[in-house]
C-alpha cells in the first residue's frame, strides 16, 4: 500500500530544521577559519613571518671575535687570530659520496662526521663547522675539490690567542665546545650561541663570559625552493665582545711566573693593592697554557696534563688550601693584643723547645730571651705557644674570623677555597662522628693554632689580603681582578669594580701599629732580610708549614711596602719549599723589584729563615 504524503505544515518545518542546521554550519566553519586566521596572523604572526623568511632567505654566519682582555697598562693577555676552518651543511649527512671524500681529507670516518652534523645541529641551512685550526694545504685542497664536494666550504674564523703563550693561564682560563644544557639555557635567555661555539669553561673567560661572547654577523643570502643561493640580500658585521681591562700589572705577573719556573717551584702566590683591593697579580706553578684549548685540546696534550705529577689545572692561588705557618702569627699577635693576653712587652724564653705536660713542641731554633718584636722578627714560635695558651683558642679563631679567612674573599673568579678556623666548637662539630678522641679540643691544638698549623687552612689570595688588612691599618677589602671594560659597539668605558670595604676588623690602631713594627723588623732585623731593599722599606713575615705525610714544609713569605703608605701587598707559597725566605721569598723578592721597577738581583741568598 503506498504511504501517505506529510502534510503540507509538516514538510515545511523539516525545511526549516534543515536550513537552520546548514547556517549552523556555515556559522561554525566560518568561526573556525577565522579562528584559524586570528591563531596563524595574530598570535602567531611573528613566528610564522620568521618562519616564512627562513624559507626564501638564509643567514651564512661570520662568527664574532673574542673581547681582549689587557693588563693595566693595556698590554694584550688574551686576542684573537684568524683560523681556518671547514663546514659542512647539514645535508651532508644524507650524502655518503660527500662523506666519504671529506672523511679522506679530513682523515676522519663518515660516522664521525655524521655525528658532529647531528650533535651540533641548529637547523636544516646553517653550515656546521667539522674542522677547526685547519692547515692552509688542506684548505686548498678542499677549494679545488669544491664541485665535487657539495655543501662543503671553507673560511677563517677568529680563534682566541693568548700572546704570553701560558702568562696568567689559570686565571684567565680556558675555552671548552658549549655542551648542550649550556646552548639550550643560553637560547633560553635569549643569547646568540651555535652549538659549535667555544666558550669560557674556568678563569676570567667564564666568569665574564657575558661581555667576552659578542653578536655573530654574517651575508643574508635569498635562495629558492630547493634551497640553492639566488643573490646576497646584504650584509650583518659580527660584534665582536667587549674589551675587559684588568688590575693586574704583566710585568709583576711575569716576575712571579719566571721566579716559579727558574727554581722549579710549584705553588702560587697574589698581590693585591692593599688600599683599593685591586689584584696586581695572580699567580699559579706550573703555569696552564690557555692556548691549547682554543681548538679543542689535542687527546695526547690532554692525557700529558691529567699525568703531570705537578697538577698544572690546579689554580693554586684560589683553589688550593695550605696551612699558613708562621705567616698567621700576625693574626695571633693581633688577637693577644687586642684581647689583653699579651702587651708589647711581653717576653718569654725560648730554648728550642715548649713542654706541654709530657708532650714536647719545637721551635725551629734556640732564640734564647725574645720580646713581642723580637719574637716577630725571628719568628719564635715559643712566644707565640704562650700567645696562643694566654688567648685562647675561642678568641683567636672570634679574631681571625674577622679578617678575610674560612670565608670566600668575593673576587670576581669563578671558584675560589674557603680553608678553615677551628676552635673547640668547630672541632666537635666536624670530628664528633669519630668520637670523643678525635672531636675534644687538646692544649696541642691551640699551640698548633698559634703557629697557622694544624687544621688552619688558606689560601695565597687569603694571605694576600690578610697581609693587605695589617698594612691599611685593619679594613678588609673586596679582592677585584676586572676593573672596567670598553663596551664594543658605543666604545664607551664603564666600570665594573671599585674599592669595597667589607669591614674593619676589631683591633685597635695601636695593636695593629704595633703588629706592623714587629713587620717591619722581620725584614730589618730578622728572617725577612731578603726583602731589605735599600730604596723602599718593606714589611714581612716568613713561614715554613708542616704537611702531614711530607717530610719537607711548604714554604711561606708575606710583605707589603712601602711601610708608610703601603700600595703593594703579596704573599706567596711553594709547595714543599722549605724554609719560606729561601723559596716563596725569591717570588716575593722578584714581584716587589718589578713592581718598583727596581734592578733584578738573581744573585742574592737567603739567610736562615722560619
Amino acid at each position: 500500500m503506498a504511504q501517505d504524503p506529510l502534510p503540507i505544515h509538516r514538510e515545511g518545518e523539516i525545511a526549516i530544521l534543515r536550513a537552520r542546521i546548514m547556517g549552523a554550519l556555515l556559522i561554525l566553519a566560518f568561526l573556525g577559519l577565522a579562528g584559524r586566521l586570528w591563531f596563524l596572523q595574530i598570535a602567531h604572526g611573528d613566528d610564522y613571518e620568521k618562519m616564512a623568511e627562513a624559507n626564501h632567505s638564509r643567514l651564512l654566519r661570520d662568527e664574532a671575535p673574542r673581547g681582549l682582555i689587557e693588563d693595566c697598562n693595556g698590554n694584550i693577555l688574551a686576542s684573537n687570530r684568524s683560523q681556518f676552518a671547514i663546514f659542512a651543511a647539514p645535508s651532508v649527512a644524507k650524502d655518503p659520496g660527500t662523506l666519504q671524500k671529506l672523511g679522506v681529507i679530513l682523515d676522519q670516518s663518515p660516522s664521525d662526521i655524521i655525528k658532529t652534523l647531528h650533535d651540533e645541529k641548529k637547523n636544516d641551512y646553517d653550515p656546521i663547522r667539522v674542522a677547526l685550526n685547519v692547515p692552509i694545504g688542506l684548505v686548498t685542497q678542499i677549494e679545488e675539490q669544491r664541485p665535487y664536494l657539495p655543501g662543503i666550504s671553507t673560511a677563517p674564523v677568529p680563534v682566541r690567542w693568548y700572546p704570553d703563550n701560558g702568562l696568567m693561564g689559570n686565571a684567565l682560563g680556558i675555552l671548552g665546545r658549549i655542551s648542550p644544557d649550556e646552548y639550550k639555557t643560553l637560547q633560553a635567555q635569549n643569547q646568540v650561541y651555535f652549538p659549535d661555539d667555544f666558550v669560557g669553561m674556568t678563569g676570567i673567560e667564564a666568569e665574564y663570559e657575558r661581555y667576552l661572547h659578542g653578536e655573530p654577523g654574517g651575508h643574508e643570502l635569498e635562495i629558492d625552493a630547493r634551497g640553492r643561493e639566488v643573490k646576497q640580500l646584504g650584509y650583518q658585521e659580527p660584534v665582536p665582545g667587549d674589551t675587559l681591562r684588568l688590575t693586574i700589572d704583566r710585568k709583576v705577573q711575569a716576575a712571579a711566573e719566571n721566579t716559579f719556573a727558574a727554581h722549579d717551584f710549584v705553588g702560587g702566590a697574589v698581590a693585591v693593592n692593599p688600599q683599593t683591593g685591586a689584584v696586581i697579580a695572580i699567580a699559579s706553578a706550573p703555569g696552564l697554557n690557555s692556548n691549547l684549548f682554543s681548538t679543542g685540546i689535542k687527546a695526547k696534550d690532554w692525557a700529558s696534563l691529567m699525568s703531570d705529577p705537578r697538577k698544572p689545572l690546579l689554580d693554586r692561588a684560589v683553589d688550593c688550601l695550605y696551612p699558613p705557618g708562621s705567616t698567621f702569627k700576625q693574626v695571633t699577635a693581633a688577637a693577644g693584643l687586642q684581647s689583653g693576653a699579651i702587651t708589647t712587652r711581653s717576653s718569654a724564653y725560648c730554648t728550642g723547645t715548649f713542654m706541654l705536660g709530657h708532650a714536647k713542641f719545637h721551635c725551629w731554633q734556640d732564640h734564647g730571651f725574645v720580646d713581642f718584636y723580637r719574637a716577630m722578627a725571628v719568628s719564635c714560635d715559643v712566644f707565640f705557644y704562650n700567645v696562643g695558651l694566654a688567648t685562647g683558642p675561642d678568641k683567636m679563631a672570634y679574631y681571625a674570623h674577622q679578617y678575610p679567612l674560612a670565608q670566600k674573599t668575593g673576587i670576581d673568579l669563578p671558584h675560589e677555597m674557603i680553608g678553615s678556623i677551628p676552635s673547640p666548637a668547630w672541632k666537635l662539630k666536624h670530628f664528633r662522628r669519630l668520637g670523643p678522641a678525635y672531636s675534644s679540643w687538646f692544649g696541642g691544638d691551640t699551640l698548633n693554632m698559634s703557629i697557622g698549623q694544624g687544621y688552619v687552612l688558606t689560601t695565597p689570595l687569603q694571605m694576600a689580603m690578610v697581609t693587605a688588612t695589617t698594612a691599611n691599618g685593619g679594613y678588609v677589602l673586596k679582592p677585584y681582578i676586572v676593573q672596567d671594560a670598553i663596551d664594543s659597539k658605543s666604545h664607551q668605558m664603564f666600570v665594573l669594580h671599585q674599592r669595597t670595604v667589607l669591614r674593619q676588623v676589631g683591633i685597635s690602631p695601636e695593636n695593629i701599629h704595633a703588629v706592623q713594627t714587629a713587620m717591619r723588623d722581620v725584614t730589618t732585623e730578622g728572617t725577612g732580610g731578603i726583602v731589605n731593599f735599600p730604596s723602599v722599606a718593606v714589611a714581612s713575615k716568613t713561614g715554613s708549614a708542616q704537611v702531614h705525610g711530607n717530610i719537607k714544609t711548604h714554604g711561606w713569605f708575606v710583605a707589603y711596602a712601602p711601610v708608610d703608605h703601603p700600595t703593594i701587598a703579596i704573599a706567596a707559597v711553594v709547595e714543599q719549599g722549605g724554609h719560606g725566605a729561601s723559596s716563596a721569598g725569591y717570588v716575593v723578592r722578584s714581584m716587589l723589584q718589578a713592581y718598583f721597577k727596581m734592578k733584578v738581583d738573581t744573585g742574592v741568598r737567603a739567610g736562615p729563615s722560619d
